[in-house]
């Protein structure tokens, strides 16, 4: 049984290495929307150069809270933006309103002005407030806050909107503490899945950031696991092409029995996966700083398990699937759907409860909950890592099982 089962996978691995666009479907895609991400958030890090800082922000921090220092760091992680320490004299609403009123001169593009009220504000913020943003006191803007922007009046008049477009990035990650805090069923990657560097202040009292690259803590795995499932698409296609070529009715009428001919036609694919997801993490670490945690031997087993997950759906849904127009449209919406309400597109701290909870019902949850639990923690709890790996087998058993049954019932 056995090696008939490795028969068939080194023959198929083989079709499948020439199989030039399934590649770039599961490696090269990933890898240039992972950086465009990353760029267009300002975290993109070059080891050769840095590009040109656009923007230099003024920051006067009155309210010395751990959510504003968070928030001046994520402001000073983002590339292009360089920001310069304001350190008043005194804390003094004198020098808080001049600071708030007065443009600032020179070089600075901006000056944000962050209030003694704004951790109290805040704190006072209700659940309800914290996750539909628009319709709380948020909607009032950055002044319910007691944050202030103020333009330099020599400035592009468009700097105003793009220094508040990046205020609103920040603080979104600055309050993810306190909306942890206040959603006890608060999971997944988003509530410690960045970091901001600590500012590096010069003597001229200048203080940058390093690059963040922890974000790509959360957008790597979050699209590798997004792009392992898309083996769905291309096992299905795989199926479809066997039996247009009436291949797999050959093997069907061998004395092969179904669970070799499934096992030869799945292991492949999971060989693909794992190089694929190998690829994707040796990459991250080596072009985005990314780190692979305390432990890294964990990602092997994860790794692993997700991989066994996505191959064995992709077994189910070619057992399932009869034509290739089946296969793009049924399984693009698997793949889009799934990955979507389990937090691969869109971090699951920020959906409603309701669909934090459905979303523990998709195999790429719990792969995502493994990964931020190794990725984004000091001290891993292995339990957290381990009960993930346990339900990503037992899917895999649940969609290898239906898919020899559905197998067997076409023979």
């Amino acid at each position: 049984m056995l090696f008939d089962a490795l028969t068939i996978t080194l023959k198929d691995l083989r079709l499948l290495i020439r199989d030039r666009r399934a590649l770039v479907i599961l490696v090269a895609l990933p890898m240039v929307i992972i950086a465009i991400v990353g760029s267009s958030t300002g975290r993109l890090r070059s080891d050769r150069e840095q590009r040109r800082l656009g923007l230099i922000i003024e920051f006067a921090d009155f309210s010395h809270s751990p959510i504003s220092e968070r928030l001046s760091g994520f402001l000073a992680g983002y590339e292009n933006v360089m920001m310069r320490a304001v350190s008043p004299p005194d804390d003094t609403p004198q020098t808080l309103q001049r600071l708030s009123e007065e443009p600032p001169n020179g070089q600075t593009d901006a000056r944000i002005v962050v209030g003694p009220k704004f951790e109290p504000i805040l704190n006072s913020l209700s659940r309800a407030d914290l996750t539909a943003p628009e319709t709380g006191p948020l909607k009032e803007g950055f002044q319910a806050l007691d944050i202030r922007i103020k333009r330099n009046d020599l400035a592009d008049p468009l700097t105003e909107g793009l220094v508040k477009a990046i205020l609103r990035l920040a603080l979104q990650d600055a309050m993810l503490p306190l909306v942890a805090e206040k959603l006890p069923v608060f999971r997944g990657a988003a509530r410690n899945s960045v970091v901001p560097e600590p500012w590096e202040h010069s003597e001229a009292g200048r203080a940058t950031a390093k690059p963040d690259v922890r974000v790509y803590q959360f957008l790597i795995p979050s699209y590798t696991v997004l792009f392992v499932f898309f083996l769905v698409n291309i096992m299905g296609r795989s199926f479809i092409a066997e039996r247009d070529l009436g291949t797999l009715r050959r093997l069907r009428i061998s004395p092969i029995k179904p669970g070799s001919i499934l096992l030869g036609k799945t292991l492949p694919f999971l060989v693909m996966s794992l190089m694929q997801t190998s690829i994707l993490m040796i990459s991250g670490r080596i072009l985005f700083g990314m780190s692979w945690g305390p432990t890294p031997w964990l990602i092997a087993p994860i790794m692993l398990c997700t991989s066994l997950a996505a191959t064995t759906l992709g077994l189910l849904f070619s057992t399932l699937c009869k034509t290739e127009s089946q296969v793009s449209s049924f399984g693009n919406l698997i793949v889009l759907s799934s990955a979507g309400i389990s937090g691969c597109l869109v971090p699951r701290a920020w959906m409603p409860e309701l669909s934090q909870k459905i979303s523990l019902c998709t195999p790429h949850a719990w792969a995502l909950d493994a990964y931020s639990e190794l990725l984004t923690r000091d001290a891993p709890n292995m339990s957290i890592i381990g009960t993930s790996c346990g339900v990503l087998l037992t899917f895999s058993t649940v969609f290898f099982i239906g898919g020899l049954l559905r197998f067997r019932a076409e023979t």
